[in-house]
């Protein structure tokens, strides 16, 4: 019976595949990768199924969903689906593999404790806007606004006073009646603000109990949410290659933030490949997609292909599959050097070359020109992907000069990017940045955490769906031409190449098979001579 059951299991999740193509000799890496042929055709039926169930309308509004193509022990050829996180407010769909760890049941603990942690907050709100609270809090900030008024009118009487005397002084020259006028202002003063110190303290002991209960309310609300918290991580327990099994806090112990982050494990990936590892089933590829509408904060196409994020899944990933991920993009590039002096360097960077050293290649333009000009301090950088101009100095008080002039915007800079979509005319794109915390180097727009990002555009010309447009950045956060560009806030008309906010088929295409972001121009002044100086190199698409 138990083996009719678990058959019955494999059947509703391990769902069939067909194909006379050469199977992968191995799992791709789940952070950098092409979907294979047979992810693809996995995808379309999960979207074939989604389409004819009630779940379709939930997917519209946006999610990332996952496939994993394995072989089972029989021989047979088939794929797991997956979708991150809850679906519908549920965990445990059919035709989907489950969850590593269901949490959402009604009668299990993380429920009942989250309600009670619900109840807390609606007990503080409570709290918070009670009449006796409120009217208390009025009542100092009346009295603190008071204090401050009367403090300033006496100090604006005692400046009138002290002008009067110094005129009377010099007319009379006596000046003992004045002196003791003066002391007497600055210990009416001492006795003025006293008098509100006192009304203050007295009110803020009236306060003082009903905040303070507040208070203990909160740190002990704070104080169940990280155990809850704790309590989960140790209940997700995850399944690596070797049938070796370990807690998500565990797993995160060895990380530098030493926990896992909210939502760990409830990923496609780790999702996918836990249940092929508990079902005897050997993985070949695997991939993932978004489906339905992008977030408001980040940027996601319907039907592309991302790969896992970094924050939650890569301590997982790494440990479930036995191998350190990193991004191979080796390079043999040169950066062009356009002028030097023993002052600076000016290079046009090639796209692909990294501009310092990163943690998988040490191979990059700084590294590169300390070998031909020992000193260099970089004074600012281009992505990886982005070519074009670059300004280096080769001498500490040229670094500082340089820096200064990006640091108060005196540096001109132009770029050149080639779009997919129609734009037209002039305008600028104001959206504030910050990095995506849990899946790095990404960028989300965050209007209440990011910093300012302006970038001023002008066509050049728009024709067979794509646009040739000047970029001008008055301000120089991470990626912020690709997120303006791109987001649907901003242009809404990704880059051409851009494989973290564009439409990545299209990069495949034989015509751009790289980023088209080129520095085309730049401008500043001499460091040393103060001439200023402007380079220029032609977009090479």
């Amino acid at each position: 019976m138990e083996v009719f059951l678990y058959f019955c299991m494999m059947q509703s999740t391990f769902h069939p595949l067909s194909t006379t193509q050469e199977l992968p000799s191995r799992l791709n890496n789940p952070f950098c990768y092409d979907p294979h042929p047979l992810c693809q055709e996995a995808a379309r039926q999960v979207c074939n199924y989604l389409a004819h169930t009630s779940l379709q309308a939930e997917i519209e509004q946006g999610k990332m969903l996952g496939v994993l193509v394995c072989l089972s022990a029989e021989g047979r050829l088939g794929f797991l689906a997956a979708y991150s996180g809850q679906l519908g407010g549920r965990m445990d769909w059919p035709w989907f593999v489950p969850a590593v760890f269901d949490y959402l049941q009604p009668d299990g603990y993380f429920k009942q404790e989250e309600a009670t942690i619900s109840a807390m907050n609606e007990q503080i709100a409570t709290m918070e806007q009670s009449p006796a609270l409120v009217s208390l809090r009025q009542n100092y900030q009346q009295l603190s606004t008071q204090a401050e008024a009367e403090i300033a009118a006496y100090k604006q009487m005692m400046a009138m006073s002290k002008q009067q005397r110094d005129a009377l002084r010099q007319e009379s020259g006596n000046s003992e009646d004045l002196t003791r006028q003066s002391q007497f202002q600055k210990a009416e003063l001492r006795r003025l603000k006293q008098r509100w110190h006192e009304s203050l303290v007295q009110a803020g002991q009236q306060l003082q109990p009903l905040q303070q209960a507040i208070a203990t309310q909160k740190a002990t609300r704070h104080q169940r949410s990280d155990l809850l918290q704790q309590w989960l991580f140790d209940h997700f327990t995850m399944v690596n290659i070797h049938g070796e099994q370990s807690t998500l806090t565990t797993i995160f112990s060895h990380t530098p933030q030493g926990i896992p982050p909210s939502g760990a494990g409830e990923c496609c990936a780790p999702k996918l490949l836990q249940y092929a590892f508990q079902h005897g089933l050997k993985p070949l590829c695997m991939a993932e997609f978004w489906q339905g509408r992008s977030p408001r904060m980040e940027i996601r196409h319907h039907g592309q292909y991302y790969p896992a994020c970094r924050g939650k899944c890569k301590p997982i990933l790494e440990w479930m599959l036995q191998e350190n991920f990193q991004d191979d993009k080796s390079t043999t590039l040169l950066p062009e050097v356009l002028y030097d002096d023993q002052d600076i360097v000016v290079v046009d960077k090639p796209s692909g070359l990294l501009s310092v050293p990163g943690k998988s290649s040490g191979r990059s333009v700084e590294s590169l020109l300390q070998e031909q000009y020992g000193e260099i301090h970089m004074v600012h950088r281009l992505d990886q992907d982005t070519s074009g101009l670059m300004v280096v100095a080769r001498t500490m008080a040229a670094y500082h000069h340089l820096q200064q002039q990006f640091l108060h915007r005196k540096v001109s800079k132009q770029y050149v990017a080639l779009l997919h979509g129609e734009v037209h005319g002039r305008g600028i794109v104001s959206l504030p940045l910050r990095p995506d915390l849990l899946d790095r180097p990404r960028q989300v727009v965050d209007r209440q955490h990011g910093k300012e990002a302006v970038t001023h555009y002008e066509v050049i010309d728009c024709h067979h769906g794509l646009t040739r447009i000047v970029l001008t950045p008055h301000t120089g956060r991470t990626h912020q031409l690709r997120m303006h560009c791109a987001h649907h806030e901003g242009l809404a008309a990704p880059i051409v190449g851009d494989n973290l906010y564009g439409l990545k088929q299209q990069k495949e295409g034989p015509d751009h098979p790289r980023l088209c972001l080129h520095a085309t121009m730049l401008t500043f002044a001499h460091p040393v001579t103060g001439e200023r100086k402007e380079f220029h190199s032609e977009a090479p698409f």
